[in-house]
């Protein structure tokens, strides 16, 4: 999951990082400096659990793979 931290939160973006941990986010990372924090949340846990305060967005995250470089051009 990346979770995006809203502006009037950016100075405590660990503090939110923390009440997600209570709402049930493994946080994997926090970037303090963009306001982001990455984690993982339990399988069919609901994503309405991430919904606290100083929380502007949830998107899943994506897994994008690319070929090896020496891989033909497709």
């Amino acid at each position: 999951m990346i979770v995006t931290v809203d502006d009037a939160h950016l100075g405590r973006v660990g503090a939110v990082a923390e009440t997600l941990r209570e709402h049930g986010l493994q946080v994997d990372q926090v970037l303090d400096e963009v306001g982001v924090i990455a984690g993982r949340i339990p399988a069919g846990r609901p994503l309405t659990a991430l919904r606290v305060d100083g929380v502007a967005a949830v998107e899943e995250a994506r897994r994008v793979r690319l070929p090896p470089p020496d891989a033909p051009v497709q």
